[in-house]
């Protein structure tokens, strides 16, 4: 079960720095060229820390649980984020 709590923390803390990462790359796209080499490296730096994470837990030699429960967690900080930007209100999806 503690395994459980901290890869949905854990995978909570990763969306949390893969979302920031996003809503940095979106906000320099209104800049001139540099705006578009800024999204395009931040891009590449999401994909290092899922892809670093992902190889992280396979060298640890994580269970399956423990990924899901990150999963779990990443997804649980998007819908946080959607919500607290587009101020949606519980119940009524964050996808719209």
């Amino acid at each position: 079960m503690t395994s459980l709590l901290g890869g949905a923390a854990v995978g909570g803390a990763l969306g949390a720095v893969y979302l920031g990462l996003l809503w940095m790359a979106v906000r320099s796209l209104p800049q001139d060229r540099r705006g578009m080499l800024t999204f395009v490296a931040l891009g590449v730096a999401r994909m290092a820390l899922l892809i670093g994470a992902l190889a992280a837990a396979a060298a640890l030699g994580l269970r399956v649980e423990g990924i899901a429960a990150a999963v779990i967690g990443f997804v649980a900080a998007r819908i946080a984020a959607t919500r607290l930007v587009a101020g949606t209100e519980p119940g009524k999806p964050t996808w719209k």
